[in-house]
């Protein structure tokens, strides 16, 4: 497991270390994978270690391009699906190749619960800056 990319990485205590060792599964997916679609509901969340995606939302068949998501970051729109259990406002596509981890819902929910170091992370997202495409 390699995350040290991630900001909240080397803030976790020993417990939070363990869980995502035995929690995380890895995950690669080649260029062009859809992720996610808009209303669907997520059930896991990515730790992207490689790669690169790009989230955007569709109307009358033309793309808005809102973020990308780069190696080191989640997705606000996958992680607030998946804890909330709601309907993704945006989809996710794969521009390269990537590689990372998934965290299913359940084990999300237990890493946000009990990691304040995560919990700092998440609300961190909340600072998207969207492309001016």
């Amino acid at each position: 497991m390699t995350l040290e990319k991630f900001p909240f990485f080397g803030k976790l205590d020993a417990q939070a270390h363990d869980f995502l060792k035995t929690h995380l599964k890895p995950i690669t997916a080649p260029q062009d994978t859809l992720l996610f679609e808009e209303g669907d509901i997520c059930d896991g969340v990515l730790f992207l270690n490689d790669g690169e995606i790009e989230v955007y939302r569709t109307k009358d068949d033309e793309k808005k391009v809102l973020y990308r998501v780069e190696p080191g970051n989640q997705c606000i729109v996958n992680v607030a699906s998946t804890l909330s259990q709601t309907k993704a406002i945006a989809s996710a596509t794969t521009i390269t190749d990537i590689q990372g981890f998934l965290l299913d819902m359940y084990s999300l929910r237990e890493l946000a619960r009990n990691s304040f170091a995560y919990q700092e992370y998440i609300f961190s997202l909340y600072r998207v800056d969207f492309l001016d495409e």
